[in-house]
């Protein structure tokens, strides 16, 4: 075990519950959670900003090299991240800044300098952490790794639901083509390509609550610290 307790990674395909599940998990813990997404879309919203060309490769990384992150735990286990000494909230959630994220994440270099600052985070343990790449890349001797899914259709239905409850409209055919595509490009990507670790524990979420996997994850962690 690390100084200060295990470090677990959840990887996974968009839209499969991983930050509410990463959250929950950490808080019965007593651990941090980290959202690696987070930090490529503070990247992205960087870039999104400056009107720099997300396929810009020396502009992007110059961006990455020069941002500087801080993370302030917050009483429900989450690690709030600051970037230049901003909380950038509900910013990072722009469907443009989601765009851009996506094409920036394939910048080898950034993608590596972002990397550091992950491990850098969670070297001593007592974190969960969240993403595409933690327990393959980030992390491959995380001490506990496990890979949500669901099925793309399934998907879509969750993030229709969830836009009709925010009262935002939501076409289903596209939120579908764009899950599609999404996974498409995560996996296919030359850099750090979206799969399951050998040893991760490949959870379907398609039929299960989220209770139910949380409650399914912290057992295995029970199961793995007895």
């Amino acid at each position: 075990m690390r100084e200060k307790g295990l470090l677990i990674a959840i990887d996974g395909t968009a839209g499969t519950g991983k930050s509410s599940v990463g959250l929950a998990v950490a808080a019965k813990l007593g651990y941090g959670f980290l959202s690696t997404g987070e930090m490529y879309r503070a990247l992205a919203y960087k870039v999104f900003e400056k009107g720099v060309d997300p396929s810009s490769h020396d502009e992007v990384l110059a961006l990455a090299q020069n941002l500087k992150f801080t993370f302030e735990r917050q009483p429900s286990s989450a690690l709030k991240m600051l970037v230049d000494g901003e909380f950038l909230g509900s910013k990072l959630h722009l469907e443009e800044v989601g765009n851009v994220a996506s094409k920036v994440s394939t910048n080898k270099e950034a993608r590596a300098v972002l990397t550091q600052r992950q491990r850098e985070v969670g070297q001593e343990g007592g974190v969960v952490m969240e993403g595409r790449d933690i327990g393959t890349v980030v992390f491959p001797d995380a001490e506990l790794k496990f890979y949500l899914d669901a099925s793309a259709e399934e998907r879509a239905n969750r993030r229709v639901k969830q836009l009709q409850e925010a009262g935002k409209p939501a076409e289903y055919e596209a939120i579908l083509a764009s899950i599609k595509e999404r996974d498409w490009r995560d996996s296919h990507r030359a850099v750090a390509p979206l799969k399951p670790a050998e040893d991760a524990v490949v959870v379907d979420t398609s039929r299960l609550s989220m209770q139910q996997v949380i409650d399914f994850v912290t057992e295995k962690i029970s199961q793995y610290a007895s």
